[in-house]
């Protein structure tokens, strides 16, 4: 990959991480509103399978053929859950520590569990063992959502 191109990679990257603590805050203040956690995630979907449909109409990718839905891994529709999970999840916990913590945590959770998934392979990944220096990183983690959550 050239370095032009995987800078644009780390950069998308890093926005779809700048856009978690936003989403956070916004779902936190619908489930507020709708004094539900579980509908505030439910909208969320829905606004984002909305959303989803309208930039598949603009940008008229083709819709996957039903072999190639049925040739899916199983477990791989079980992300939906995941996500509608992060989110309760989010709205619950985000009022009580905050948006900050919150997201810290969050970000300490997917560290741990990129790690093992690189570690052990999981999921089909490729394998990547963990290093005394991803293991020191995890600890950095670990100390800086102690830091912010203390002070």
């Amino acid at each position: 990959m050239k370095m032009n191109t995987q800078f644009l990679f780390i950069l998308l990257a890093v926005l779809a991480g700048a856009m978690i603590p936003f989403q956070s805050a916004m779902n936190t203040q619908l489930g507020k509103s709708l004094q539900s956690p579980y509908y505030s995630a439910l909208t969320v979907f829905v606004v984002a399978g909305i959303g989803l449909t309208l930039y598949n109409l603009v940008s008229r990718q083709a819709l996957p053929g039903s072999n190639q839905f049925a040739n899916a891994p199983q477990w791989s529709y079980l992300g939906g859950i995941l996500g509608g999970t992060y989110i309760l999840l989010i709205v619950i916990c985000a009022p009580k520590l905050g948006i900050g913590n919150v997201t810290l945590m969050v970000l300490l959770g997917q560290v741990i569990a990129a790690l093992l998934i690189d570690q052990f392979g999981l999921l089909n990944s490729p394998v990547h063992t963990i290093s005394w220096q991803r293991v020191v990183g995890v600890l950095l983690v670990i100390l800086g959502v102690y830091i912010v959550r203390r002070f």
